[in-house]
């Protein structure tokens, strides 16, 4: 018996010395990270109904509140690209277009900036100006871009029908123009002016509300700028934009359906708007 015993423990040494070095413990959980954050309804557009957040090949879903448009997730450390999806007013539901890149550290909260639910490159808001001495307003956007690396606003003042006064004003804010960079935010810009790439205003008057026939005016080519655009307000992120413009045309193109004037005047425009 007593030699049986001495076996065993001479055995069992090298099993005990092994454990000692390893320090035989458990796997510790690694702590895990969480993010959270917010895309609040909008009554007309519609409301956040999900989100999840994509990484290293799986996808982990959030905890929505759909009233507030808050949500939450746990997720291991790294990084994430958040992907929504919304909900129209009629129901219908659709990926939102825009995702957010969020880095999260383990035992840490993040909370990265989260778009409006109307950063979808569909204007919302207030569009007015005043062409040759009578004042418009969009009643629709045909398109606004901007990516943080310029901005484009096209709107239209009524829909084609048989009264209608339609006309439409275009503002254009390249990255860049001949002279080198121009887009930077919040600032002036002038409109027209020198060389071929330059930021510029057009006015599209349809004289027969009729959409194939047009007039298009646009700030000339010229020595010097006719006009300018002010941004008071751009954040590209969250899909923001508000300023005021005014800018003098010349006629370029468009359908030689009755007599366009050679100019036209663009003044007291001003627009605060989501996109």
């Amino acid at each position: 018996m007593l030699v049986t015993l001495l076996r065993w423990a001479k055995r069992s040494t090298p099993l005990l010395l092994v454990c000692g070095l390893a320090g035989c413990s458990r796997d510790v959980p690694v702590p895990m990270a969480s993010i959270t954050g917010q895309m609040a309804p909008v009554a007309t557009v519609g409301r956040l109904v999900g989100v999840v957040a994509a990484g290293g090949g799986t996808e982990y879903p959030a905890t929505v509140d759909f009233a507030t448009g808050t949500f939450s997730l746990a997720v291991p450390p790294g990084t994430y690209q958040l992907k929504f999806t919304t909900a129209a007013p009629s129901g219908a539901t659709q990926l939102f277009p825009q995702q957010v890149a969020v880095t999260a550290a383990a035992g840490t909260t993040v909370t990265p900036a989260v778009p409006l639910i109307t950063h979808d490159r569909i204007g919302r808001g207030t569009l007015r100006w005043t062409l040759n001495g009578k004042s418009y307003t969009a009643r629709a956007f045909i398109k606004v871009y901007g990516e943080g690396k310029y901005f484009n606003l096209w709107g239209r003042s009524e829909e084609f029908s048989s009264t209608a006064d339609v006309k439409e004003i275009f503002l254009v804010l390249p990255e860049q123009t001949e002279q080198g960079p121009l887009f930077a935010g919040v600032g002036t810009y002038p409109l027209g002016g020198p060389g071929r790439v330059t930021a510029f205003g057009e006015s599209i008057v349809y004289p027969t509300n009729d959409p194939v026939i047009f007039w298009h005016y646009r700030s000339p080519y010229a020595a010097a700028p006719t006009g300018t655009v002010q941004l008071t307000r751009y954040d590209a992120e969250r899909g923001l934009a508000a300023g005021t413009f005014a800018f003098n045309t010349t006629w370029a193109t468009g359908a030689l359906v009755g007599t366009p004037a050679p100019t036209a005047a663009v003044t007291n425009g001003e627009f605060d708007i989501t996109f």
